[in-house]
């Protein structure tokens, strides 16, 4: 647990990728209505309710044509389209595994299937079925555009680079791709790169706000947290509803050292989407460095009611528990993060420091020596199975615990070796 703002990157990009699929969910159709059969009719009758925004409506009418005609790839796609916008994706993803079993091969079909795994953030499901699109239909730009953003948000940025010049060869004049193509280069600290794409998507667009807060991304990771603050501002202005702008604006603030501010950002950002669990998160980081505790778990209780495998906020929740003297509930929360992610050595070392309050040396030992397992020279959790070897009457180890801390530069441990080793 070594950084306290998670999720940056990711955040703006997976969190614009949903709204952004949700938006642009649309109906294509799979081939020409050779003649108008009774399903075919409902069929038709739903897409018109699908224009007025009727999603509920345009659902039954889908449904209906399936049970007049249970061969109807159309009538499945369709629905599943319908299913999305009622944000009932697993169904949908039925729907969309029916129509692949009566019309096969189709690239719009796995196209509209693989969004559909994004949003349940199947990242594999995604990129396998973006490839096959991709197959059937090699000239479609916007399939390796889709195809990047799934390895966006696989953490494979390299690939999103590959995809994303593909999606420029295609469509030389498409701003979000040289955007999108900035920010994988960001994460892949090539920040030269990353530069040059919003050069060149501000030239296509001087008055694009997503441009605005990947430049504010790309200002963080340069550490001028100012100048980054300047971008956000601008993205904000072009679009006041744009919940992730006050969201980094704030992480910018408060990595500048301003904590109240950051606070007034991440309310924003909180008010404009209320989903956000990575800016209540960040909004309880900010309240305990402000001191407000209470306020402070109360937020991590809200970011994990959205996500509850959220590890990070388990693990600082775990810890603003301890500082409240919740001994037991940090214990529990320690240990759920470690379920979610059980090579974080941080989480070991705090787990092992309450068991130590609670007299229980031997679990205690074990869990610092999972942490050092995990990071040799993890200097204070040496010094604490050191100083847990004492008191369960095991001095002249501890000694030898005190020396390696010592070693990797943590000054306690030298006043240990003086009270405790001077005759070894």
């Amino acid at each position: 647990m070594l950084c306290q703002l998670e999720g940056i990157h990711k955040t703006i990009f997976m969190r614009y990728l949903i709204l952004l699929m949700l938006l642009l969910f649309q109906i294509v159709s799979l081939g020409q209505v050779q003649q108008l059969t009774p399903g075919m009719q409902f069929v038709l009758n739903g897409d018109q309710q699908m224009k007025a925004l009727n999603w509920n409506q345009a659902y039954l009418e889908y449904s209906t044509a399936i049970s007049v005609d249970p061969n109807s790839a159309e009538a499945f796609y369709k629905r599943s389209i319908a299913l999305t916008k009622l944000a009932r994706f697993a169904e949908a993803i039925e729907d969309q595994n029916k129509a692949q079993q009566l019309k096969p091969g189709i690239s719009n079909l796995y196209d509209a299937r693989a969004q559909l795994k994004l949003l349940v953030e199947d990242i594999p499901g995604a990129i396998e079925d973006f490839t096959k699109a991709i197959e059937s239909d090699p000239t479609e730009p916007e399939l390796y555009n889709q195809l990047a953003h799934a390895h966006m948000a696989n953490g494979e940025f390299a690939l999103a680079v590959e995809d994303y010049n593909k999606m420029i060869q295609l469509e030389p004049n498409d701003t979000l791709a040289y955007i999108f193509r900035a920010l994988a280069y960001i994460n892949l600290k090539d920040i030269t790169a990353a530069q040059k794409d919003l050069d060149k998507a501000f030239s296509l667009n001087s008055n694009n706000s997503v441009a605005y807060e990947v430049l504010g991304l790309e200002l963080i990771e340069l550490e001028k947290y100012s100048k980054a603050i300047d971008a956000f501002d601008k993205a904000i202005k072009i679009n006041p509803q744009f919940a992730l702008a006050y969201f980094n604006r704030g992480v910018a603030k408060k990595l500048s050292g301003n904590s109240a501010e950051a606070l007034i950002d991440f309310n924003k950002a909180i008010e404009l989407d209320q989903n956000f669990s990575t800016a209540y998160f960040n909004r309880a980081l900010a309240y305990k460095k402000l001191g407000n505790l209470e306020k402070s778990l109360a937020d991590y209780d809200k970011a994990l009611n959205i996500d509850k495998d959220y590890s990070e906020a388990l693990f600082f929740r775990g810890l603003t528990k301890k500082m409240l003297g919740d001994y037991n509930g940090a214990v529990q929360d320690y240990t759920k993060s470690i379920d979610l992610n059980p090579n974080d050595p941080e989480a070991y070392n705090n787990r092992a420091n309450i068991r130590m309050l609670f007299g229980d040396y031997v679990s205690a030992i074990e869990d610092y020596n999972k942490a050092i397992g995990l990071k040799e020279d993890y200097g204070i959790a040496l010094f604490n199975r050191g100083v847990a070897k004492i008191m369960s009457l095991k001095q002249g180890y501890a000694c030898d615990d005190f020396k390696l801390s010592a070693n990797t530069g943590y000054e306690p441990a030298l006043k240990a070796i003086k009270d405790f080793c001077f005759q070894r």
